[in-house]
């Protein structure tokens, strides 16, 4: 038999075969893995959601640090905006800004990244989302060495948390409205 050049011939013979079949039911175990396929696409695992929210901040928390240097982190030693934050408004200012820079860039991007469905699970458990991303975080810095000053550290914490809760939420809602303006 020689292969068919027409493909939508093969299409329209395929939907036609469908059509003729369509009565017969399809075996149960197929039944099965389609819904549970469905089932995972729908309500992910907090901790598969979790993982790639925690990726993603980690690349995003990487570039941070070229410019920011949290903890006296720097990839770049450039301490221009460090500096004029904490001559301008104080270390405590600055620390809570240098927090929303680390974690909020990185809830901005994610909420454009993961799917609706992988937001959704994170929106009603959001803070301890952001609270443990924020803790590994600072533990990681710890490790590296960084001085670690609780003081100025809870300063940088409440501004990572929060700009991570908050942006994580308007980006969510954003992308929301901009999925229903294209689909209507």
């Amino acid at each position: 038999m020689k292969p068919s050049l027409n493909k939508n011939n093969d299409t329209n013979t395929d939907f036609l075969d469908f059509q003729k079949n369509n009565n017969v039911p399809a075996p149960s175990a197929i039944k099965e893995q389609l819904l549970f396929k469905l089932q995972k696409e729908l309500n992910p695992s907090h901790v598969k959601v979790f993982f790639k929210l925690l990726s993603i901040q980690a690349f995003v928390g990487f570039l941070t640090m070229l410019f920011c240097p949290q903890f006296n982190f720097s990839l770049t030693n450039n301490y221009e905006l460090f500096h004029f934050l904490h001559h301008n408004f104080g270390a405590r200012i600055c620390m809570l800004f240098c927090g929303t820079i680390f974690i909020g860039s990185g809830a901005t991007l994610a909420s454009y990244i993961l799917s609706l469905n992988e937001l959704n699970k994170i929106k009603n458990s959001s803070f301890l989302y952001y609270l443990s991303i924020t803790s590994i975080a600072v533990t990681v810095f710890i490790f590296m060495g960084a001085e670690v000053y609780f003081n100025l550290a809870s300063f940088w914490f409440i501004g990572a948390v929060s700009s991570g809760v908050i942006l994580l939420k308007l980006n969510r809602i954003i992308r929301h409205q901009l999925v229903s303006l294209y689909t209507n």
